[in-house]
C-alpha cells in the first residue's frame, strides 16, 4: 500500500460524492485529541472543517454546554446551545449491510469464485468465503468496504438552520488559528459510522487508463472474515484499511471516565455499538458575504479576496487554492494571522451587492493578511455553487448555508461525473424554481440566512 496523499482524499470524496450518502471521508477515525473525543468520533451538532487529508476536525459542538468536555476549547462568541430530544435522533443500524462495497460510478463488478451466485456488484454485501473484483475504465476512481456494515445517524436538519453562526469563522480563525477558508465550515446533522473499512482511490492522466481493485475473504478459526486487497493497475492507486490500533490506554480512559460519562450523557447515541469511525458526512455548509466577514475579523481595513467568478466552471465545483480573506504562500510554513489597520478612503456600492462575490475590487475597507499559511487543495464540495449563488441573488442576507440533501436530490443515477456549474444550477433551479433564494430565517443572533431549500423535518 502506497502513503496516501491530500489528493487522494479529494479524488475519493469527488468519485463517491455521485452516490448521494453524503460527504466520504478519507481518514474515518477520530481526529481529535482527548481520549473523551476519540470514544465517539464525529457527532450530530459538531462543528468543523474537512482537512486537506480528508479527516473532520471538531472544532465544537452546538449541542453541548461550554464548560462541556467536547467544548473544551471554547465557543465563538454569542453560542447559544441546540437541545436535541433523543426522539429526534434516527438511528439505523444495517443501513449498509455486512460485507456492503459502494464504489464510483464508473466501476463495474464481479464475483471471483464460481461456486457462490451473489455477484460483487456495486452496493451488494460480500458473502462468506469469497472474492469480488471491480474494474474501470476511466481515468479515476474509488471504492468503500465495510466488511461490518454501517449505521446512519441522521437528525432534522430544521432544528439546527438558525443557530447563531456569524462569529463561527471569527472563532475558528482568529481564536483556533485554523484558517479555514470561507465556504468550509460545516455543521453536521447526519453520519454513517462503523467499525473496519477499506477505503481506496487511484487517478491518472490518461483518459484510457485502466484498474482493478481485487477483494479477497478468507474464514478465520474464531469464526470472523479476514479481508485482503490488491490494486492492478498501472496508474497511481491506494488504499487505507482500518480502525487503527486504539492510541487510548485502559489507564488513559479510566483516568477520563468522569468525562467520558458526562460526554455520554449528551451524545448517547453517536457511537452506536462503538461505531465511532465516521465513513459518510451529511451537514450544512456555511459561506459568509465577505462584507460580512471582513467586519467579524476586524474593522477600518481592507479584505484581499480571490476572484471566483472568472474561474473555470470546473475549478469552481471542484476546488480553488484561492480563498475569501487569504494570500497563500508557495509552500507549507507554520505561520501566523496578522492584521493591519490600513484604511479605505472610498468604498463601492459593491459593499452591499457585489456582483462578483469574491470579487477584489469589490470591498475597499478592510485588510486581513495571513502570514504564512499553507498553500493546500481545498476539500470538494458542490455546496459552494449553491452558496454562492444564494448570496449573489440575495444581496440582503449575511450567511448562506447549503445542505446535502440539496446537492443530492438533483443527481441522476446516469451521472458519471459532477455536472459543470451552469448545468448544476440549472438543475438546481429547476428541482426548488418555487423557492430558490428565496427562503430566509431569520437567527438568534439577529443575522439572516438564505436558505437553499426548506425542511419541513
Amino acid at each position: 500500500m502506497q502513503m496516501s496523499s491530500s489528493n487522494d482524499a479529494q479524488v475519493y470524496a469527488k468519485q463517491l460524492l455521485l452516490r448521494r450518502h453524503g460527504y466520504p471521508l478519507w481518514v474515518p477515525e477520530p481526529y481529535g485529541n482527548t481520549v473523551t473525543y476519540r470514544t465517539k468520533g464525529v457527532r450530530i451538532g459538531d462543528v468543523g472543517y474537512v482537512t486537506p487529508e480528508g479527516a473532520f476536525e471538531t472544532l465544537f459542538n452546538v449541542r453541548a454546554a461550554p464548560e462541556d468536555p467536547i467544548n473544551e476549547r471554547g465557543v465563538p462568541e454569542g453560542f447559544q446551545q441546540i437541545a436535541v430530544a433523543p426522539e429526534d435522533l434516527v438511528h439505523l443500524p444495517h443501513f449498509h449491510q455486512p460485507g456492503s462495497v459502494v464504489t464510483s460510478a464508473s466501476a463495474k463488478g464481479r464475483s471471483c469464485q464460481m461456486d457462490l451466485s451473489t455477484a460483487g456488484i456495486p452496493g451488494t454485501p460480500l458473502g462468506a468465503h469469497m472474492g469480488a473484483q471491480f474494474t474501470w475504465n476511466s481515468s479515476e476512481g474509488a471504492i468503500l468496504h465495510l466488511p461490518d456494515g454501517a449505521s446512519r445517524l441522521a437528525s432534522p436538519p430544521s432544528l439546527f438552520r438558525a443557530s447563531a453562526m456569524k462569529n463561527w469563522y471569527k472563532f475558528a480563525n482568529l481564536t483556533l488559528h485554523r484558517a479555514v477558508p470561507n465556504g468550509s465550515l460545516y455543521l453536521i446533522t447526519g453520519c454513517d459510522k462503523t467499525r473496519p473499512w477499506m477505503v481506496g482511490s487511484f487517478s491518472s492522466n490518461s483518459s484510457d487508463a485502466h484498474a482493478s481493485m481485487k477483494l479477497s475473504a478468507a474464514g478465520m478459526a474464531s469464526g470472523g472474515l479476514s479481508y485482503s486487497y490488491t490494486w492492478e493497475t498501472s496508474s497511481p492507486a491506494v488504499y487505507r484499511t482500518g480502525p487503527p490500533p486504539s492510541i487510548d490506554s485502559p489507564g488513559a480512559i479510566e483516568s477520563n471516565a468522569s468525562s467520558i460519562d458526562r460526554d455520554s450523557a449528551i451524545f448517547e447515541f453517536d457511537a452506536p455499538s462503538g461505531q465511532n469511525q465516521c465513513i459518510f458526512l451529511r451537514r450544512y455548509r456555511i459561506m459568509l458575504r465577505t462584507t460580512r466577514l471582513s467586519h467579524l475579523l476586524g474593522s477600518g481595513s481592507k479584505v484581499d479576496v480571490a476572484s471566483i467568478s472568472e474561474s473555470h466552471s470546473k475549478d469552481v465545483i471542484a476546488t480553488s487554492p484561492k480563498v475569501p480573506y487569504s494570500n497563500y504562500a508557495s509552500s507549507y510554513h507554520q505561520g501566523s494571522l496578522s492584521m493591519s489597520s490600513t484604511s479605505s478612503s472610498s468604498s463601492s456600492s459593491s459593499d452591499t451587492v457585489s456582483p462578483r462575490l469574491f470579487d477584489n475590487e469589490a470591498i475597499m475597507d478592510f485588510d486581513v493578511t495571513l502570514d504564512i499559511i499553507p498553500n493546500l487543495p481545498q476539500p470538494y464540495h458542490p455546496s459552494n455553487s449553491i452558496n454562492k449563488y444564494l448570496l449573489q441573488k440575495n444581496p440582503h442576507i449575511d450567511v448562506s448555508i447549503a445542505h446535502d440533501n440539496d446537492w443530492c436530490c438533483v443527481l441522476r443515477e446516469e451521472d458519471t461525473q459532477f455536472p459543470d456549474e451552469a448545468e448544476f444550477i440549472s438543475r438546481f433551479f429547476e428541482k426548488h424554481q418555487s423557492h430558490f433564494g428565496r427562503v430566509v430565517c431569520s437567527c438568534d443572533d439577529g443575522s439572516a440566512i438564505a436558505l437553499s431549500a426548506p425542511y419541513r423535518s
